[in-house]
């Protein structure tokens, strides 16, 4: 009984100089190459958004652009419906704009009508950087002499674009996002029209 006795207290004695012995200092490059990781990430993660911005930046400021909707909402009031059709597309070309989208007509049962006309120039453009993107807005007439008016809220920072388009009958809404215009196949360049 003594040397189970003995047994235990030399036990808990070891555990007590165990437990009381100092630490080791912990130095910095046990830790680095996590570290260096993580800001190396976060810097490409902010050199990535830095791109995305002034690529969103450099659309909006070449009036080259195409907005391309994938949700549309008569306001007010209106359900919203998701465009599942990459042929609707508003097109700002610097000499002609391009409206190929989607309206909604009715409330209680909306169907939908496609807006098709091509215009020259929009008049009125005017963008304007905000802390959160761009605000761009224009007019544009079709043949016919309906005037529609067109706003654009770009949000950078995600790329969302917000589209109002207020029509001789109604307003609609569209969320989407912008694209830079493609060549176009043979067509001749905007001088020889």
């Amino acid at each position: 009984m003594k040397k189970g006795i003995l047994s235990v207290l030399m036990l808990l004695a070891g555990t007590v100089v165990f437990a009381q012995r100092p630490s080791l200092p912990v130095t910095s490059a046990e830790f680095a190459p996590g570290t260096v990781r993580r800001q190396a990430r976060a810097e490409e993660r902010a050199e990535r958004n830095a791109r995305f911005i002034a690529r969103q930046d450099s659309l909006v400021q070449s009036r080259n652009f195409q907005f391309l909707p994938v949700s549309v909402l008569e306001v007010p009031g209106g359900g919203e419906q998701t465009i599942n059709n990459i042929y609707y597309y508003l097109a700002v070309f610097p000499d002609h704009i391009e409206v190929h989208l989607p309206t909604l007509r009715g409330y209680l049962n909306p169907y939908v009508e496609v807006l098709n006309f091509d215009a020259p120039r929009p008049k009125d453009y005017k963008a304007s950087k905000t802390q959160s993107g761009w605000n761009i807005s224009f007019n544009a007439a079709d043949g016919e002499g309906n005037v529609y008016t067109f706003g654009i809220n770009l949000f950078t920072a995600t790329g969302e674009a917000i589209m109002t388009m207020l029509t001789p009958r109604s307003t609609i809404k569209y969320v989407g996002s912008l694209a830079a215009n493609e060549p176009l196949l043979n067509t001749p360049p905007s001088g020889a029209r």
